[in-house]
């Protein structure tokens, strides 16, 4: 089924068009990544499916729902950018005040003290929001997307200014929920980060989609996959490679590793166990480099897309 469906989903301040005429799909279930630069207009578009802004043009609808209207507002959890918070509260204060007022069944505290244990805060749930981190309120954020257990949460830049640990922490948690069939639509400018838990993403352009679809194809489409090689002996790995009718170039890293254009990435796949086995060399790791963030490159700074 469909959580969020928009039909040429327009916004236009005076002059300036902010989203213009976006037709999206995202499946209750998925995880769907909303790339773009800053100024792309994907905060806007956020907001428009929240309810908080009115599309000057074009519809959207969440779970069949129109944007906007109480019935699609109570299956969403939205975190924003910059969250603000009543700072003089402790984090179990706030949590507790707001899951009140969204209506969170049984006990608010109580889901407040799971939150806040479940995002490693419970040593802090008594400590005032003025005295939190950047990183800290992040998870405060993302833990009042999460009271009423929504069937959607809608995130922009839920890992911003998190350490890695609480970033992973963040997408464990993303992926357990769509694991019991919550939906995330989430922005994040950390494309490698982004990689490893989506399954769909859209490229957004000056308010435009650019492309949209399943990560392995928007990652591919370009043609070209760049993969990390390092091997016992990479200066001969190298030379062998360079005669692969799969590969399109060979470069190597600061440390000494190889960067592999594969212009046909699954038949080079198959071929480098062959290759290496074949000089009696030994395979330390092979992983794809990147591949979202440099398609976000291509497409994006290029103006390119498909």
């Amino acid at each position: 089924m469909t959580m969020i469906q928009t039909e040429d989903l327009t916004k236009r301040y005076d002059d300036v068009t902010a989203v213009d005429g976006i037709d999206l799909t995202v499946e209750e279930g998925s995880v769907h990544g909303f790339v773009g630069h800053n100024g792309a207009g994907k905060s806007t578009t956020m907001r428009m499916l929240v309810g908080l802004v009115t599309p000057t043009d074009g519809e959207a609808y969440i779970d069949g729902e129109p944007a906007g209207t109480l019935a699609a507002t109570e299956k969403i959890g939205y975190a924003p950018q910059d969250t603000e918070f009543y700072g003089s509260m402790s984090g179990r204060e706030y949590l507790t005040y707001m899951g009140t007022v969204a209506g969170v069944s049984g006990s608010a505290a109580d889901r407040a003290d799971e939150l806040l244990d479940w995002l490693d805060l419970a040593d802090a749930a008594d400590q005032s929001l003025d005295g939190y981190s950047g990183g800290m309120l992040r998870k405060v954020a993302v833990a009042q997307a999460m009271l009423t257990e929504p069937e959607l949460l809608i995130l922009d830049e839920p890992t911003a200014a998190l350490d890695p640990e609480g970033r992973a922490m963040i997408i464990d948690a993303l992926e357990a929920l769509t694991e019991e069939g919550a939906t995330v639509f989430v922005s994040s400018h950390v494309l490698t980060e982004l990689e490893r838990f989506v399954d769909t993403v859209t490229f957004l352009r000056e308010g435009r989609i650019v492309t949209s679809g399943p990560l392995e194809e928007v990652i591919v489409s370009t043609g070209v996959e760049r993969y990390l090689v390092d091997s016992s002996d990479n200066d001969l790995l190298a030379e062998l490679l360079a005669g692969e009718g799969t590969v399109e170039s060979v470069d190597r890293t600061d440390d000494g590793s190889l960067v592999v254009t594969a212009a046909e990435p699954t038949a080079f796949t198959v071929a480098l166990p062959r290759v290496v086995s074949d000089a009696e060399l030994g395979l330390h790791s092979m992983g794809r480099e990147s591949g979202l963030e440099d398609r976000f490159l291509d497409v994006l700074d290029d103006g390119g897309g498909s």
